[in-house]
């Protein structure tokens, strides 16, 4: 009767489910035309920069998939707003695109390579997800770092795996049960109104891999 689509599509798949006529809703994704319900993505990219600038970190790296998705592309966007209005020049050097190979740590590896090489390394770490950002943390422990001391790293959506990583993983928590009962409700209660866009809030949660106290 109607149609959740949870993640990314390629817009060609979108626009082949659309010609079946059903009702759809986008969750976790944003596209003109189509009623979606997304994370605050852009929230949560300047909540997490924010963070590791009042940790005193200088030199913030972000670590990002392709930003054709919306909802990097919008962690990015916050990345950029609170560097901004920390007065901290953006550096391209510290925006890294993880390379997309067949084994993810390696591909986050050779992200990490490049940033740890540079004249001035970074300090600091945004990871666009928690997966990226725990495959950055063993690549800097393997390579005999402290964390946070020698370099800070910051999540996004909260996984299990976060909590229990050692050190404990900060990030910024997604309730993806709100996401998800946000795009039936849209289904249920209004299928046929034009389209609309819901964006549900999101946390900072600080742990030990980005603080020293």
């Amino acid at each position: 009767d109607a149609i959740v689509c949870a993640g990314f599509f390629e817009p060609e798949v979108l626009a082949a489910l659309q010609q079946i006529g059903k009702p759809m809703v986008l969750v976790d994704m944003d596209r003109r035309g189509f009623t979606s319900v997304n994370p605050d993505n852009m929230r949560g990219g300047y909540l997490a920069t924010q963070h590791l600038l009042r940790c005193g970190r200088k030199r913030i790296a972000m670590l990002s998939g392709s930003l054709a998705h919306y909802s990097i592309q919008q962690r990015n966007r916050g990345f950029r707003q609170a560097l901004f209005e920390a007065k901290v020049l953006a550096d391209p050097d510290l925006e890294v695109i993880v390379p997309a190979v067949d084994d993810g740590d390696e591909g986050v590896a050779e992200a990490m390579r490049s940033l740890l090489s540079l004249p001035k390394r970074a300090d600091a770490v945004f990871c666009y997800n928690d997966s990226t950002a725990l495959s950055a943390m063993k690549y800097c422990l393997n390579e005999g770092m402290k964390i946070p001391h020698d370099i800070a790293i910051v999540g996004f959506a909260d996984i299990a795996a976060a909590a229990a990583a050692i050190p404990p993983l900060s990030t910024v928590r997604v309730d993806k049960e709100a996401l998800g009962r946000a795009g039936v409700e849209l289904l249920l209660h209004a299928p046929d109104e034009s389209p609309s866009h819901i964006t549900v809030p999101v946390q900072m949660i600080v742990r030990e891999s980005s603080c020293d106290d």
